[in-house]
């Protein structure tokens, strides 16, 4: 291994996107991931990039879990129904029931 510099972020330097960032040398292997391990990177750009956490929950939802407003904009937007930004998720999944309702003869 040659010896070579590694990055993490924040730290003592100014650097690119505001961000600041320091700096180490390492000279052997196990320096290097020793180093790594604790949170340093091979390159600048990686040390001050936005750090992305995916859990499990993030990945897959629950079955259970109510509708994202997203979902609940589509089903309405399908229905035909009126509703804007002030209109809360409760209040527009009460109207998408009230809808599918109708549609199937349950009013």
């Amino acid at each position: 291994m040659n010896p070579t510099l590694l990055y993490k972020s924040p730290g003592d330097h100014f650097g690119p996107e505001g961000k600041t960032y320091s700096y180490v040398g390492v000279k052997t292997q196990e320096e290097l991931d020793a180093k790594l391990a604790d949170g340093w990177h091979e390159t600048l750009a990686d040390a001050i990039a936005p750090k992305v956490v995916t859990s499990p929950q993030s990945v897959i939802p629950d079955d259970n879990a109510p509708p994202l407003r997203l979902e609940l904009e589509e089903k309405a937007k399908e229905l035909g129904l009126k509703f804007d930004g002030r209109t809360s998720d409760n209040k527009l999944s009460q109207k998408i029931q009230e809808a599918l309702g109708a549609l199937n003869g349950l009013d």
